[in-house]
């Protein structure tokens, strides 16, 4: 009655939180990759200037650099030995 299960159904806070973690950092590229697709299906029903897209493409650029540097501040505080899966 009091042994402890093998493998537990819930995972500690902090381990819990680096596997988020780097999930985000997994997702990363996707996300990259549609917001710099949204400026091409703009233009699928009007005509929008170029100027717009240019700003946009510009803006998504510099948020996904602040994205990934506080996504790579975040794993780098962590300690390597949680990053192995456990068995």
């Amino acid at each position: 009655m009091g042994r402890k299960p093998e493998n537990p159904l819930f995972l500690e806070r902090q381990r819990y939180r680096m596997r988020r973690i780097m999930d985000a950092a997994r997702f990363a590229p996707v996300l990259a990759a549609f917001l710099f697709l949204i400026p091409l299906m703009w233009g699928a029903g009007q005509e929008v200037p170029t100027a717009s897209a240019l700003i946009f493409i510009f803006g998504a650029w510099a948020g996904l650099i602040a994205v990934t540097a506080f996504l790579s501040h975040k794993l780098r505080k962590m300690p390597r030995d949680n990053w192995q899966e456990r068995p």
